[in-house]
């Protein structure tokens, strides 16, 4: 007689689960600290967040400082010093407004000629347009901080799911391969009474059928055990762990929060409508300029015959035209010099109207995205609560199939023992029990990644 093949799915499952399960909690941590896919989220988001620091210190002091000394030569010889220094301060926000201070000295050392020449200097913008350049970059930074919150949040919640995804294919293919491996040790045990009994003989249909049978249940078990292997390799590259089984699944918290203005992504839609105004307005500023820049210096010279000089400069643009005038008065020790150069420049321009409405149609397409973005906003919410009413219905259902295929296998386990059922109606039973908790995990992984679909949407 040949050696029986018979062997229980619940020998399978051991076999299966020879190193103990991981809990659901230590596979998802235990991915995020070793998977690439997971780090290189991390390193995206710092990066988003470098460039955001970046961005923010545009807006801030801006300091320059220059210095230099140079020998005075003459012939080769060299016989002084100069030196000079300054230092350019630019202030935040609108105007541009600079502040500047120098020093510049000369002396030569037979004492023949000495001279200090110290100077300041400010400017400043005042732009009547109504454009302002630091509430375009405030909605700029809002932009890149909310877009690269919820990119992060938005990826580790989508990286949890593939995790998910990938635990419940690697339960599916374990079910597969359980069923598989009974059908065939099913089958070889009939080839096995078929051969010890006689009863047909191997050129009967009834054999050959049999035998062909077999011969398909192989194939199936080699296709699922392949297909089992390769889940497990898939878990095992997103993840960078080993699958050991899973265990301890938490209930999954089907939360639905919902906000009158939407979620993050709403936001983003109205924000860009702000930045569309803002740059409807940079545009209408530098076609329809109406400005008025004054700068302001005075500097001295401190020497043997020692010079007092202030300067300014006062311009008006306007759309069209620009006037400039340039005030200066030299004081020395014999006379006082004033002057004033005005200047003007005019030109016809052009029609700035077909520019203009551009981007004023760049304006109403953003509007038009944010209505749009607040409409699926409640489209998606009414999905996810028709989502949460399914799962539940599929989970109650679940439960309610594995209560009864437990209630079957004690009926089975006790027409057993009564003499009313055979061995192999009972480890039917029980693979009909091993079936159903393989259909609640998965239905419990479903929820799970439910819940992270509902995290997403309240982002």
């Amino acid at each position: 007689m040949k050696k029986k093949y018979l062997i229980l799915f619940v020998a399978l499952a051991a076999i299966l689960h020879a190193l103990p399960a991981a809990s659901f909690s230590d596979i998802i941590s235990g991915a995020k600290n070793v998977s690439p896919t997971y780090q290189n989220i991390l390193i995206t988001y710092e990066n988003s967040l470098i460039s955001i620091r970046n961005q923010e210190a545009e807006d801030k002091i801006g300091i320059t400082v220059n210095g230099s000394v140079n020998p005075l030569l003459d012939k080769g010889d060299e016989k002084g010093i100069n030196a000079s220094s300054d230092v350019s301060l630019t202030l935040p926000g609108d105007g541009k407004t600079s502040i500047t201070a120098g020093l510049n000295g000369t002396t030569y050392y037979d004492g023949s000629s000495e001279s200090l020449t110290p100077s300041i200097g400010a400017s400043h913008t005042f732009d009547f347009t109504g454009y302002s350049s630091s509430d375009a970059l405030d909605i700029s930074l809002a932009q890149n901080k909310y877009s690269t919150e919820l990119t992060r949040k938005s990826a580790e919640l989508n990286f949890e799911k593939s995790v998910i995804s990938t635990i419940s294919t690697v339960l599916s293919y374990e079910k597969n391969l359980g069923k598989a491996k009974s059908t065939l040790e099913n089958q070889k045990t009939l080839m096995e009474k078929m051969d010890t009994l006689g009863t047909y003989s191997t050129s009967s249909p009834t054999y050959i059928s049999a035998k062909n049978t077999l011969t398909q249940a192989e194939a199936s078990y080699s296709a699922a055990l392949t297909q089992y292997e390769n889940a497990k390799a898939n878990f095992t590259d997103l993840t960078g762990l080993e699958w050991t089984g899973v265990e301890d699944l938490p209930d999954p918290v089907l939360d639905l929060k919902t906000y009158q203005g939407g979620n993050t992504s709403v936001l983003l839609k109205s924000l860009s409508v702000s930045a569309s105004e803002e740059e409807y307005k940079a545009k209408k500023a530098s076609l329809e300029p109406s400005s008025l820049y004054l700068s302001g210096s005075l500097s001295g010279t401190i020497s043997s015959s020692s010079s007092l000089t202030l300067g300014g400069t006062v311009k008006y643009t306007g759309p069209s035209w620009s006037v400039t005038a340039t005030p200066r008065v030299t004081i020395n020790e014999n006379k006082t010099t004033p002057s004033l150069t005005i200047s003007g420049s005019w030109s016809n321009g052009g029609s700035s109207s077909d520019t203009l409405l551009s981007y004023e149609n760049k304006v109403k397409s953003a509007e038009n995205d944010y209505v749009s973005a607040l409409s699926s906003y409640s489209e998606e919410a009414q999905s996810l609560s028709l989502r949460i009413l399914n799962w539940e219905s599929g989970m109650d259902s679940a439960r309610n199939t594995l209560e009864y295929q437990k209630m079957l296998l004690e009926n089975e386990k006790l027409m057993y023992s009564l003499g009313l059922s055979t061995k192999t109606d009972v480890e039917k039973a029980e693979l009909e029990v091993l079936s159903a908790e393989y259909d609640l995990k998965t239905k419990t992984l479903e929820g799970l990644s439910l819940e992270r679909d509902l995290e997403i949407f309240a982002l």
